[in-house]
């Protein structure tokens, strides 16, 4: 469902008419249920992916923050008759356990996205070095489909499962709350990717309908509706035809062509990244801005 589409502008006015319609306690369920429900519409297989991700960053996430109580405890208990060193030598071995279990969430959750993203590449490529060796024989492709988001949602849990390691914050305790930060449904197709504490400050909080909020969410939406539909998909028109008849365009052709490209490659990310924003104030969630002037960017950070 794509966010162009007038399924999703369905989509989005039910839920906005529900959402500022029930108690506001209940507003984050919703919003939990709509963002699979979206996903579900995308794919029903796809939704075991994302949960078995959702499933397996919550079980680590409380496995590494019990070590940490524990460890703390145990300092805390035997303070008067811990030497330095022994302290040292304790907090290595408990960090030794964490980072084990950081290890197979990472190559768990990581493993999943190579597999259905990288799969047929490699198959591809062992094809092509057998065809040297001359054997005619090719391995078939398993041609996985792709779950929607899987990279962006994949790399947030990352982000929030690396951060309860190095203590940034305490684990998230209700697994539907951090079900919710993983799958939220504006930031699925191209991020931005979010901080857990930075988005849980506004995705759990009660949202009054704010008109004057709303009417922002509003304008910056059709601002991106603008960028990606009216200047990035008619340039696209354009770069494609002279990419598909390089004969036919030369010269100063191709240096339009570049130039084309780069601009419709920056609305189209841009709007959509206004899109998601928008659609974040409607409902009261404050995203973070994650595109901002990227000709322009002095690092990969920027």
């Amino acid at each position: 469902m794509l966010f162009t589409s007038y399924e999703f502008l369905l989509f989005l006015i039910l839920l906005m008419v529900v959402y500022y319609s029930i108690r506001k306690k209940h507003q984050w369920i919703l919003l939990l249920l709509a963002s699979y429900l979206f996903y579900a519409i995308a794919g029903k297989m796809y939704l075991i992916y994302i949960i078995a991700t959702t499933l397996s960053t919550y079980l680590v996430s409380y496995k590494i923050n019990a070590l940490q109580e524990k460890q703390a405890d145990y300092i805390r208990e035997n303070k008067e008759v811990l030497s330095r060193d022994e302290r040292k030598e304790y907090k290595a071995a408990m960090k030794k356990k964490q980072r084990t279990w950081l290890t197979l969430c990472l190559v768990f959750n990581f493993g999943i996205l190579a597999v259905l993203k990288y799969t047929d590449f490699a198959i591809a490529n062992v094809n092509s070095l057998l065809s040297l060796f001359g054997r005619s024989k090719e391995l078939p492709f398993l041609r996985f489909a792709l779950p929607l988001g899987i990279s962006f949602y994949t790399f947030q849990t990352m982000g929030y499962i690396i951060d309860v390691y190095r203590e940034k914050y305490s684990y998230e305790k209700n697994v539907f709350r951090l079900a919710l930060f993983i799958s939220f449904f504006p930031q699925l197709i191209q991020g931005p990717i979010s901080r857990f504490d930075d988005l849980k400050k506004t995705l759990f909080s009660e949202h009054p309908f704010d008109a004057k909020e709303f009417s922002f969410g509003l304008q910056r939406i059709l601002w991106g509706y603008f960028k990606k539909l009216v200047i990035a998909d008619r340039l696209l028109i354009a770069v494609t035809t002279i990419v598909g008849s390089p004969k036919e365009y030369q010269g100063v052709y191709v240096l339009v062509g570049m130039f084309f490209y780069a601009i419709e490659l920056y609305c189209d990310f841009t709007g959509g990244i206004d899109i998601v924003i928008g659609i974040g104030q409607l409902l009261g969630i404050h995203l973070e801005e994650n595109f901002i002037r990227p000709y322009f960017s002095k690092s990969i950070t920027e």
